[in-house]
């Protein structure tokens, strides 16, 4: 078990942790009060007054949220400043943290008061890009791919976004790429040298030591993730605004069923208004799936990012 109180970046906050998380780059070390604090200890069986009641999830609207993977662990996630963790595995496996940087993470930033994004981001310039879509849609292949092209890493899988007043911005999510055989193989990462995110599951994950951002940045463009046939072409952009770009920011919201629940129906549409209107440019990206079509999405997006600046 890693030493209590290891200190680590996430989104801007300093994360004091019992456990190793190697997915999330060191504190830098200036001094600061603690933002989350994540330890292992008792979760208790059920929380009261609840708004939210699944067999493994369960939220009230005081900012409680208790979630469980069983034969895992039990998560408690209090007020967005706390997680506690009681595993019912080796703490240290990545199983745990497999959950705990993922659904629960989506619990903490709704508690936060951010919005989720399920979406890989990269930096273009100075600026963060989204891809967004549903699980299996290739955000996190296609994130791999800038970065073999030299971009840097922004967010994986989920994107938060935090909105201030008019002013939007996406914060650095975790420090990793979690990708299937055939997209390993694509990229040309050693299979040997990753760790695998979940016994029994041939998925597995790399974390960066560099090449990753770790500071907030405006975005310059959201782009929702479309399949198309193979006779359409290569890459076709479409542009979304408006209530459409409203829409499609909807559907992406991680968790977007606990986040209406726990803070009501009208805060959580509006932190979806708000963020998409803080975004300058929506698209929807169709392109053919397939590992010879990568670089030729690479450069369609590029060149159109640029092009609005």
């Amino acid at each position: 078990m890693a030493e209590e109180g290891r200190d680590y970046n996430l989104c801007g906050w300093r994360v004091s942790s019992e456990i190793n998380l190697p997915e999330l780059a060191p504190w830098p070390g200036t001094p600061g009060p603690i933002d989350v604090a994540i330890r292992i200890g008792e979760v208790p069986p059920s929380i009261p007054n609840l708004v939210l009641d699944t067999p493994f999830l369960q939220t009230d609207a005081e900012g409680h949220a208790r979630y469980t993977i069983p034969g895992v662990a039990d998560f408690l996630v209090e007020h967005g400043r706390s997680i506690t963790i009681q595993p019912g595995m080796d703490p240290e496996s990545p199983d745990v943290r497999l959950w705990l940087l993922g659904s629960v993470f989506g619990l903490l930033c709704n508690q936060r008061g951010l919005l989720p994004l399920h979406a890989a981001s990269v930096e273009i310039d100075g600026k963060a890009v989204a891809f967004a879509g549903a699980s299996g849609s290739g955000k996190s292949t296609l994130a791999a791919a800038f970065n073999r092209r030299g971009f840097r890493l922004f967010a994986d899988d989920v994107t938060p976004i935090a909105v201030d007043g008019g002013q939007v911005r996406f914060l650095p999510g975790l420090r990793r790429i979690r990708l299937w055989p055939d997209s390993l193989r694509d990229a040309d990462w050693d299979v040997a040298e990753l760790e695998r995110c979940r016994e029994g599951i041939e998925k597995f994950s790399r974390s960066f030591d560099r090449d990753f951002v770790t500071e907030p940045m405006t975005p310059a463009a959201l782009f929702h993730l479309r399949p198309i046939s193979d006779t359409i072409g290569d890459v076709m952009l479409t542009r979304l605004q408006g209530a459409g770009a409203v829409q499609q920011v909807r559907r992406q919201v991680y968790r977007w069923r606990t986040l209406k629940q726990s803070v009501g129906r009208p805060e959580a549409i509006s932190r979806v208004i708000r963020a998409a209107a803080g975004i300058p440019r929506h698209f929807e990206l169709f392109r053919r799936v397939g590992f010879d079509n990568l670089d030729a999405t690479v450069d369609a997006v590029v060149e159109t990012v640029r092009l609005i600046r």
